[in-house]
Order: C-alpha cells, then structure tokens, then sequence
C-alpha cells in the first residue's frame, strides 16, 4: 500500500483573499496527484468572513480527504475553515473562540470627525440629507451582518454538534466565547485532541 503525502497549508495571521488563492492552488495540486491529502494547519484570530467561507466550501466540496489543526488561536471566521475538515485536530494548547457578528462601517468616523472639527462650537447636528446618508449605511450593514449571521450559523449547524438555535445563543451573549480543545471536542468542533 502506498502511503499517503499531505499537502500542507498554513493559514496564519488575518484571513484574507490571499489564504482563498493558497487553498485554491492547494486543490489544483491535489487534482493532479490523487494520493495526496490536504492538511492546513491554523492559527488566526479571525478576519474576513467572506474569505472564511468560500474557503470552508473549496475544502468541503473538494474529493481530498482532508484534515485542519491548530495548536494555538482559532477564532471568529478561523473556526469556519477549522469545520471544513474531514478531521479536525486539536492541540492541547488550542484555544477556539466564537462571537456576535460585527461589521465596521468605514468612513463613518472621518465623517463625523470633519464634521466636527468643522463645526467645533456646534452640537453634531446633522442636515436631514447627512441623516439619510448615514440612514442608508446603516441599514447595508444592518443586512450584511444578518447574511454573515445566516451562512456562520448554518455551517455550524452542519459541521458541530450545536443546533443553530444553541450557536445563536451561545454567540449571542455578546462577548467572546472560547471552547477548550476539551469543549470544542464535545460540541463538535474538533473530532480529535492530541
């Protein structure tokens, strides 16, 4: 029996489109060698959720047997590509973290602040066309941090052994919350402790 080689990815730091195109490249290498397993290795506090899951859904519709490990930080959109895995290893100094879904919204603070300095001896009073500008910021994000909400909670309905409805509620506790390797073992979120 021939044995076989992982292909290892690391995802470190930030989560960003750069760590998409890596895996992206990763699976292109496993489609020329089937023997090969995809093995990512993760330590990341989080980053952007959008990379998070289209790096979740590369993994998980990908053929590879594949296995995710982290033995330090893995938190916030981290724990999306942890789930994608067949295997899911935890080390004994793992420390995985969920939270209530933010979402910044940029130049909101330039704004205010020029408006501000403009108007130092004034209260922040805003014209009704500022008012609707930041009416309609507010509402984008608004519906972006429900669609992250909607695609984060389902991916940890099928991946961990939470129902949608206990992730909400555990996340929804608004601050942080972290599962030892032990914890993460018994909701799902690793298969396996070394």
């Amino acid at each position: 029996m021939q044995r076989v080689m992982p292909y290892t990815v690391n995802i470190n730091g930030s989560i960003n489109d750069h760590h998409t195109d890596n895996i992206r490249a990763a699976i292109n290498a496993l489609d020329l060698d089937p023997l090969l397993e995809l093995e990512i290795h993760i330590e990341s506090a989080g980053g952007d959720p959008d990379a998070a899951r289209d790096i979740f859904y590369l993994l998980k519709n990908h053929r590879a047997r594949t296995t995710t490990i982290t033995n330090g930080k893995c938190m916030s959109s981290a724990v999306l590509i942890f789930l994608a895995a067949d295997t899911r290893v935890a080390g004994k100094n793992a420390d995985f973290m969920i939270h209530p879904t933010s979402w910044t919204l940029w130049g909101m603070y330039s704004f205010l602040k020029t408006y501000k300095s403009l108007n130092s001896s004034a209260d922040l009073t805003l014209t009704i066309s500022e008012v609707y500008t930041i009416q309609a910021q507010l509402n984008t994000a608004a519906k972006r941090l429900i669609e992250i909400e909607d695609y984060t909670d389902a991916i940890f309905a099928e991946r961990a052994r939470l129902t949608k409805e206990q992730f909400t509620n555990r996340r929804s506790v608004n601050t942080d919350k972290h599962f030892t390797p032990e914890e993460s073992l018994k909701f799902g979120i690793s298969t396996k402790i070394i």
